[in-house]
């Protein structure tokens, strides 16, 4: 992919060397500001540089930064900047034109013409069945499923944009609890998922803290398949970020790296399993998918969103993607 250089800032005398371990820590440290200072070919190439490197141990290449540069503020920067780039380009995917103007649409027109919107709503006979079967409305005493239902067939304008802007569309665990046992076949739990979609589109997410935390997620998810090829890199969830998830798991983390040797996939090297380092190539034909089908509306909605709030709040965007993606 190539971007256009920009200009350096005085005085800055360029990036570190991504070949020795001083540069490889000098890199995972940066803060945004010193990312921001960097010309696209410098950001770009030191990075690649980082997630190149190797060590080989027993005829087995492993790339040990790989883990390493997972969501610095040099990998968002990096991030930012090429898909600013992709979704910049004048000829724009029919699924990345057809966001872009649904974004500025109101929400009864994309419950009309969202494709899983209009197919996962048909009618509603106020059973309850759905909040009845529903784990996060046991959880949650201000979640009614049957509320969001009934706000969507409303067709009332302003009180969809309340709903979109409000804690009450994050409550859903999307486990799909609901979609068997309605005796209309609402998939509520679609209906959901595509209204979390609006409102990251139209920039309300920021409302909510739950909605918040989505800024975290595409660096997250979003930020792993586009570097790393799958939404969920193994080493990502950390015993002592989930205390919840009990000791099991925390017997599970450490020993995940030797259990992934013994059946062959060794992390971070070439191979089969889901700790392998894509080629180049399939991971551009992976971003070509995301590319084609609009995705970067999304991201790119997310990262303006999240610039001015962080203003708003008066924080750098490093401590707001900390800040969002433990709030709540």
């Amino acid at each position: 992919m190539k971007l256009r250089a920009t200009p350096r800032e005085a005085g800055h005398a360029g990036p570190p060397q991504p070949g020795s371990r001083s540069g490889v820590e000098q890199l995972i440290e940066l803060t945004h500001d010193q990312a921001v200072s960097m010309s696209d070919q410098e950001i770009i190439g030191s990075y690649d540089q980082a997630r190149e490197a190797f060590i080989e141990t027993d005829g087995v290449r492993v790339h040990p930064n790989i883990q390493r540069l997972y969501a610095t503020a040099l990998e968002r920067e990096k991030d930012r900047r090429e898909v600013r780039v992709q979704g910049n380009l004048k000829k724009k995917s029919e699924m990345q034109l057809w966001y872009e103007e649904a974004a500025r649409r109101p929400v009864t027109w994309w419950l009309k013409h969202h494709l899983v919107a209009r197919r996962s709503l048909k009618s509603c006979m106020a059973c309850g069945t759905c909040t009845a079967q529903c784990p996060a409305a046991r959880t949650y005493e201000d979640y009614n499923p049957r509320a969001i239902v009934d706000a969507a067939l409303s067709e009332d304008e302003e009180r969809l944009q309340a709903l979109l802007g409000s804690e009450l569309l994050w409550y859903c665990g999307q486990c799909g609890s609901c979609k068997p046992n309605c005796p209309r076949e609402n998939n509520i739990m679609g209906l959901i998922s595509s209204l979390r979609y609006l409102a990251q589109l139209k920039g309300w997410h920021v409302l909510s803290a739950r909605g918040r935390q989505q800024y975290a997620c595409r660096h997250l998810w979003g930020g792993n398949f586009w570097n790393r090829g799958c939404s969920l890199y193994f080493r990502n969830i950390t015993p002592e970020a989930h205390p919840d998830f009990g000791p099991r798991w925390a017997r599970y983390h450490g020993e995940v790296e030797a259990q992934m040797r013994r059946v062959g996939a060794d992390p971070d090297s070439s191979g089969l399993f889901g700790g392998r380092v894509l080629a180049r190539e399939t991971l551009e034909e992976l971003r070509s998918c995301v590319v084609t089908g609009g995705t970067l509306v999304l991201w790119n909605a997310l990262e303006t969103a999240a610039f001015e709030d962080a203003q708003k709040t008066g924080v750098t965007i490093d401590e707001y993607v900390r800040l969002v993606g433990s709030e709540g």
